[in-house]
Parts: structure tokens; C-alpha cells; sequence
């Protein structure tokens, strides 16, 4: 998939949590372009990352085009993350869209810059009462 289809996505999310839609950066390649900042960042096939630095901002880096197995492999961790807490939740089976799944992956990341969010599941509660704020769950 190519992310820049998404733009419009990120661009929302981006508005919402009071972040510059500018700060988006499209990149090849998280990975690299974090070793060439000095930004410390080992997953290869990372599809987005938020990174903030102290007093300059944030870049919310994108992976132009990731393979649709790289997102379903983060959105199946959701739910064995889940499963762990409650095994009749089934909150990641309300990520039944494309958009519902990229917006979920960025909250999920915007999550860890806040005081409270201390490991994946919080990040997780966060990401969801956030994307239930924002009405993604309405019917």
C-alpha cells in the first residue's frame, strides 16, 4: 500500500493532536533515515514513527509503500496484546478498515509521547478511547 494514499488520514489525526499537518514526511525507509539523524530505531519494516524532540517539534515519518502484511502483523499483536487483558475483548476486530487500522497505528505511537503511556497495553487503551473520542466506532 502506498501511504501517501492515506495522507488525508494522518493530515486529521495530525489536526487533532495539535501537531503541524507540515510535520508529515514521507521516507523510503524509517530505518535509514533514522540512523542517518541519529535517531535510535531498529525495526526495518516499521510503517510510521512520530519522532519528538525536545524544544524543535515532531516529523511523523511515514514509509511510502509498506506491504499490507506489515500492517496486519501489528494490528494481530493488538489483538494477542488483547487477549492478554481480557479474552473476550475483541476491540482490535473494530479495526475493520484500512483507515480505522492506520489511524489505530498512529494514536498508538502518538500515545507513548504522553506522561501516563508507559508500555503497549496502555498505549493500546489510549489509541482506542482516542479513536472512540474521534467517532471512529459510531454506527
Amino acid at each position: 500500500m502506498n501511504m501517501r494514499e492515506y495522507y488525508e488520514v494522518f493530515r486529521y489525526l495530525m489536526e487533532k493532536q495539535c501537531l503541524p499537518h507540515e510535520d508529515i514526511l514521507f521516507v523510503e525507509d524509517i530505518a535509514e533515515w533514522c540512523k542517518e539523524r541519529g535517531v535510535p530505531e531498529r525495526d526495518k519494516e516499521r510503517p510510521l514513527k512520530l519522532v519528538v524532540k525536545e524544544g524543535v517539534g515532531c516529523k511523523l515519518l511515514l514509509r511510502e509503500d509498506v506491504p499490507d502484511e506489515v500492517i496486519d502483523r501489528r494490528i494481530r499483536a493488538v489483538k494477542i496484546r488483547d487477549q492478554v487483558t481480557n479474552a473476550a475483548s475483541g476491540r482490535a476486530d473494530t479495526l475493520d478498515s484500512i483507515q480505522k487500522k492506520l489511524a489505530f497505528l498512529f494514536l498508538n505511537e502518538y500515545a507513548y509521547s504522553q506522561t501516563d503511556v508507559k508500555d503497549d497495553l496502555q498505549a493500546d487503551d489510549w489509541a482506542f478511547n482516542t479513536m472512540n473520542e474521534l467517532g471512529y466506532f459510531k454506527t
